[in-house]
């Protein structure tokens, strides 16, 4: 009753099946890799005894005598040296098959290296002391720059790197994406460190707002003004606190509840966690306890909504069904947890201001349409960050859209809704649903789309500037509703 799930990477099985197929018509294989390598030993596990191994060309003189030969490669070794192992085999074995195994993101990445050492000062290779390919990525670059081969962001040595002015990072083709993120993390807060003050005091601040939520809670705030406006509501200050405050708790309770899938995606982040921890508790029990006295002072309305949607958000890593359905949590279900999060923002951000408002209540048009704005907003940058983590969702088992959907697919779903909601926007605005001020609102929409397509093209990544960019958008939404 066991399930079974075959992980062997599918090049690996691809040289497998190679060799099973000729080593069944009586093929000797020789196979030009890493004696005692683990990938190497599986595949002489599939030569029916008849299989042997070799490092170089000058070894092939050693091949036993045979008419017969099939030659593989290790997957995770170089094509040039393979080549020329190759053209050593064909000499004395004339009808000789041959087979370049070399998995292609093994040869993207040993040319990238060789582009890569061309740009930069120095290099660091993160990667296993014992991984192959790793070690040849540093065998590859040592001859054109420095290189610094670690294996953890702890193994840097910041004073012989410090010599260097600009610093690239590589990694082996089996390095977890957190580990390389965690070594550049470590060289840009370096790199802060050596900037003049003022920069260097704007660089902690900001990473502290980021890392806090405080500066995600802010974008809320300013995108509840900006709802306001488009349903001509008069600004209320206690309906913007109020979605400050609870997404500064929502997402900070989440956090620690998810700490496993934050040390796989954010490492940063996990450790701002670890030496804040207490700090961070007691922003969450002081958010919550402003949350609520906001609430009760906005109208019974808005206390319901605000219990609906801390319990809705925490629904996200917590559990509150019965036992027999412990398991199910919004973050395991299929691809709903960037659509729940993104609805979950439309209560404090556009039903709360509209419920609890003095005078009128505006029209469900005008209130659909702001809704669309904000899910649109907020649907983009949860898809965005989960295309980022996508590694990390894999291996805690979480299906996000872009898991399921693929990161292509994803992305042009993406710019899909984007061009939706600023049609949209426009359309409103024409037929006076909302207010003139939605004519401005394409532009939140195409900043969204810039900073997809500088995504896109691995202009803008990871780390505090990508965050900051991303969570921007909210900001220039509160800005662009003014006046």
């Amino acid at each position: 009753g066991a399930r079974l799930c075959d992980a062997s990477c599918p090049d690996v099985v691809k040289v497998q099946g190679i060799i099973r197929k000729y080593a069944r018509r009586g093929y000797r294989t020789v196979i030009y890799g890493d004696p005692g390598h683990s990938e190497v030993e599986g595949l002489l596990g599939f030569t029916e005894g008849r299989g042997l191994v070799i490092t170089g060309p000058e070894e092939v003189a050693g091949i036993p005598g045979s008419e017969r030969v099939c030659l593989v490669s290790q997957t995770t070794r170089n094509l040039d040296e393979f080549r020329r192992v190759a053209a050593a085999v064909k000499k004395r074995f004339p009808g000789a098959l041959v087979f370049e195994t070399i998995c292609a993101s093994t040869l993207e990445r040993q040319e990238e290296v060789v582009e890569l050492a061309g740009k930069v000062d120095a290099l660091v290779v993160v990667g296993g002391k014992n991984s192959a390919n790793t070690a040849r990525l540093t065998r590859i670059a040592s001859g054109r720059v420095p290189v610094f081969q670690v294996e953890t962001a702890d193994d840097l040595d910041r004073e012989r790197i410090g010599r260097y002015k600009t610093v690239g990072v590589t990694a082996g083709a089996s390095t977890p994406s957190w580990l390389i993120q965690e070594v550049i993390d470590r060289l840009r807060d370096w790199s802060w460190e050596e900037r003049r003050r003022p920069l260097r005091l704007l660089y902690r601040l900001g990473s502290v707002a980021v890392k806090s939520n405080i500066f995600i809670a802010l974008g809320g705030a300013c995108l509840t003004c900006a709802s306001m406006s488009l349903l001509r509501l008069p600004l209320s200050r206690p309906a913007v606190l109020l979605t400050f405050f609870l997404v500064l708790a929502v997402y900070n309770l989440n956090i620690f509840a998810d700490r496993t899938a934050i040390l796989l995606t954010q490492p940063s982040r996990y450790r701002f966690l670890l030496a804040h921890r207490k700090k961070l508790s007691g922003l969450i029990a002081l958010s919550l306890a402003a949350a609520f006295i906001l609430a009760f002072s906005l109208g019974p309305a808005a206390v319901i909504l605000t219990v609906f949607t801390l319990l809705s958000g925490l629904a996200y890593s917590f559990t509150f069904l019965p036992t027999a359905l412990s398991g199910i949590r919004l973050k395991n279900l299929t691809g709903l947890k960037e659509i729940f999060s993104s609805l979950g923002w439309g209560i404090p951000a556009v039903l709360i201001p509209v419920l609890s408002a003095p005078g009128p209540v505006p029209g469900p048009v005008p209130v659909a349409v702001v809704f669309i704005l904000v899910f649109s907003i907020l649907f983009v940058r949860s898809v965005l960050f989960a295309i980022r983590d996508l590694q990390g969702d894999r291996l805690v088992g979480r299906e996000t859209i872009p898991v399921v959907l693929g990161v292509r697919r994803t992305k042009a779903l993406l710019f899909a809704l984007m061009a939706f909601t600023a049609g949209l926007l426009v359309l409103a605005a024409s037929r006076g649903w909302i207010s003139p001020v939605g004519y401005r609102f394409p532009a939140v929409i195409a900043y969204g789309g810039l900073y997809l397509l500088l995504y896109h093209r691995r202009l803008l990544y990871r780390g505090l500037p990508h965050e900051m960019m991303v969570d921007s958008q909210l900001l220039l939404a509160g800005l662009i509703s003014l006046g």
